[in-house]
């Protein structure tokens, strides 16, 4: 998944050194597409612009104002190539940024302990 990295930072998923633990990240941002339980405050509902459906990074950036955030975006929408089109239409829960920080944090911790 390194096409969809961000540049770096305390929001990036490569924070989370254990590769296993990364994708628990991503399934708990896929499940919140499926299951309102799963989301609670610190959730927001985007629904994808004719615009925007080749430009994840662009969605990033109206949502979270800055753009290297497209790994969030892709991995909501499940996709697994940034040239995949984003269906037109179709509402995405994203995480807030601090709910972001907070479970980089924690899968960063528990990989440490390994």
């Amino acid at each position: 998944m390194s096409d969809i990295a961000s540049t770096g930072g305390r929001l990036s998923y490569l924070n989370i050194t254990n590769r296993l633990l990364c994708v628990e990240l991503f399934r708990e941002i896929r499940k919140a597409q499926e299951d309102s339980a799963a989301r609670g405050e610190n959730w927001g509902a985007y629904i994808i612009q004719p615009g925007e459906t080749l430009s994840p990074d662009l969605v990033a950036y109206k949502v979270y104002g800055i753009d290297t955030l497209k790994w969030v975006i892709m991995v909501a929408a499940y996709l697994d190539d940034p040239r995949e089109r984003l269906p037109a239409g179709t509402t995405l829960y994203l995480p807030k940024t601090s709910y972001l920080r907070e479970r980089i944090r924690y899968y960063e911790s528990l990989g440490a302990r390994e």
